[in-house]
């Protein structure tokens, strides 16, 4: 099976941004039309858990309990593509968990993994280029 990533250029969780300048590791984002919702892989989900514990402006929040995800992609040709879901707008699909995943050989120097699902992806249509390997998404009119 062969899965189509894309290079997150910015990522936020309930408004709170976290740059890919901060993070050691570069994240891609994998759509998945089989799944639902959001899912981060583990040591994602781990650093995300740490780094928002420090950083949150209401200490009484859970930083578990995400309401709303936003990311900012390159595309093909250099154009950058925000794709966003949240609660609200999707409250039956929409939801944030981790997952443990054996892709990689050695998951230290692996990349940060999101697994976009259909709350992401009824929004638009996403099209790859299987020369060029690239890819688009556009929002729905």
């Amino acid at each position: 099976v062969d899965h189509y990533a894309m290079k997150v250029r910015s990522i936020s969780f309930d408004g709170l941004t976290l740059s890919t300048k901060d993070v050691e590791r570069p994240i891609v984002c994998v759509f998945d039309s089989g799944l639902t919702g959001c899912l981060l892989i583990r040591p994602f989900w781990n650093f995300v858990q740490k780094y928002f514990a420090t950083d949150l402006i209401d200490n009484t929040k859970d930083a578990c309990d995400f309401h709303s995800v936003a990311l900012e992609v390159k595309e093909k040709g250099g154009s950058v593509c925000k794709i966003k879901s949240n609660v609200e707008d999707d409250p039956k699909q929409f939801y944030v968990n981790p997952i443990d995943l054996d892709w990689f050989d050695d998951e230290a120097t692996a990349p940060y993994v999101i697994i976009l699902g259909q709350t992401f992806l009824s929004q638009g249509a996403l099209t790859i280029d299987m020369d060029t390997r690239l890819s688009t998404f556009r929002y729905h009119n």
